[in-house]
């Protein structure tokens, strides 16, 4: 009696073990869920995949303008009559500064301005755009009665189809844009560098201006010769720095491959999205199996029970 006592807890032990074998015989025994379920999954794949709106990238690179050796004697500048400078409110190493561009081509002022300058709004938003009317199809109370699309609408849209990465090993920049229109993609992204070439070279000139205006005025008001050649040394590097404005046209970036119009979809990919629906579809088959099998196996205990 006490032997049939203490070998219970072992024997229901054994009882209540699980083998692999009996998994695949619990999915076995209902593989037709899994062979029925596979396939919708599948087909819902294949829906998705031809329905899905195709996205084309287009990309360029391109290369900082900015030398070595031109950082080098502008930082050499600095270093010598930087107190000077700074004391005017010149930088002497801002010239050519790439996060300050990549900066500048992510900002909501500069692209908003892009899509303005371009046109792009029907183009962005065409399905609330009737051309054949010339009015919006949308009116809320975010737009307003006209349901133009606003510029903060706009920008989130197209900041989201913009990407840039920097190859940390050699400097290169790559700058990418994603539409459903190939050859948009292309004028777009060729675009987009060469507006900000012509805004910092702008915005370069503006600056050197302002700083020559000053210089020479503070130039006519001090006698002192050692602050007279401090500024002569600073008027010269900011000349040279008009001069390059005035010349270079690619200022910041230069082009070192233009974007072209790419010819494979950059997204959806269609084999991922229909291989992934038919696994997802087998697994929640196997799931099912094993649901249906544990509710079986809960009312055999319940109808032993009572």
């Amino acid at each position: 009696m006490l032997e049939q006592s203490n070998q219970s807890p072992k024997n229901k032990y054994i009882d209540n073990e699980v083998s692999l074998l009996d998994l695949w015989l619990i999915v076995w025994s209902r593989k037709w869920l899994i062979l029925l379920l596979g396939p919708i999954a599948g087909i819902i794949g294949i829906y998705i995949a031809l329905t899905s709106t195709v996205y084309y990238s287009a990309q360029i690179l391109v290369s900082p303008t900015q030398s070595d050796t031109e950082g080098g004697g502008l930082s050499a500048l600095a270093g010598q009559f930087g107190g000077l400078a700074s004391m005017a409110g010149i930088n002497l190493g801002k010239s050519g500064n790439l996060d300050t561009a990549i900066a500048i081509l992510e900002s909501r002022k500069f692209l908003s301005e892009f899509i303005a300058e371009e046109k792009l709004l029907s183009v962005l938003f065409s399905s609330e755009w009737d051309s054949e009317n010339q009015t919006w199809l949308n009116p809320n109370e975010r737009r307003g009665p006209s349901g133009r699309p606003t510029d903060s609408e706009a920008y989130q849209l197209f900041s989201g189809l913009l990407s840039i990465s920097q190859d940390n090993k050699s400097g290169l920049v790559t700058l990418a844009i994603s539409w459903t229109n190939p050859t948009q993609c292309k004028l777009w992204a060729n675009a987009l560098v060469d507006r900000l070439n012509k805004y910092m070279r702008e915005e370069a000139k503006k600056e050197t201006e302002r700083n020559l205006k000053y210089l020479k005025e503070q130039l006519e008001k001090t006698q002192k010769i050692e602050i007279r050649e401090s500024l002569y040394s600073i008027i010269e590097s900011e000349s040279k720095n008009a001069m390059l404005a005035n010349a270079k046209e690619e200022y910041v970036f230069e082009i070192i491959d233009p974007a072209t119009v790419p010819e494979v979809p950059f997204k959806p990919n269609k084999k991922m999205i229909v291989i992934t629906a038919g696994i997802l579809g087998g697994f929640a088959g196997i799931l099912l199996c094993f649901l249906l099998h544990f509710i079986k196996v809960a009312k055999l205990h319940s109808i032993r029970n009572t």
